[in-house]
């Protein structure tokens, strides 16, 4: 008995659905298989026994270097107030008073303004998810610094 016209079209229909989705299916794979090859990747180089130790350990000398800079910026600012308190009023000042004051000065602000790039490095870090982890469970590590 013949095939009819039906039939034919019916299985070419079939065999071309069959051939379209194993196309789309390869081509997915080679479009968005890089993709998940690149994340375990980043898994790897993340979890990376070198990498694990180098982090941790960062976040623990940036805590460090924060609190003394905060001890430098408290000193700074005591030899700024102990200046004024034995030179008394700046209108009697002579010209050495007031570079020294100026000094001083420049020190405390130096020393503040590098305190700020410290945090920012440690709170860009802090936020960063393939680094933050490395601090989790350690409660001496704050999550930012002000």
């Amino acid at each position: 008995m013949a095939k009819t016209f039906f039939e034919k079209a019916g299985i070419g229909c079939i065999a071309s659905g069959i051939g379209l989705s194993v196309f789309v299916v390869v081509i997915f794979f080679a479009i968005f298989g890089r993709f998940f090859r690149e994340g375990s990747r980043i898994i790897d180089k993340t979890i990376d026994a070198d990498n694990v130790i180098y982090n941790y350990e960062w976040f623990k000398q940036r805590h460090q270097d924060v609190q003394a800079i905060d001890t430098k910026i408290e000193q700074a600012n005591q030899a700024v107030n102990q200046f004024k308190d034995d030179n008394g009023e700046r209108s009697g000042w002579d010209m050495f008073d007031k570079q020294e004051y100026d000094r001083l000065n420049s020190v405390a602000i130096g020393l503040q303004q590098q305190r700020a790039d410290i945090v920012a490095e440690y709170n860009a870090r802090s936020r960063m998810a393939n680094r933050s982890i490395f601090k989790a469970g350690d409660t001496e590590l704050p999550e930012t610094i002000n």
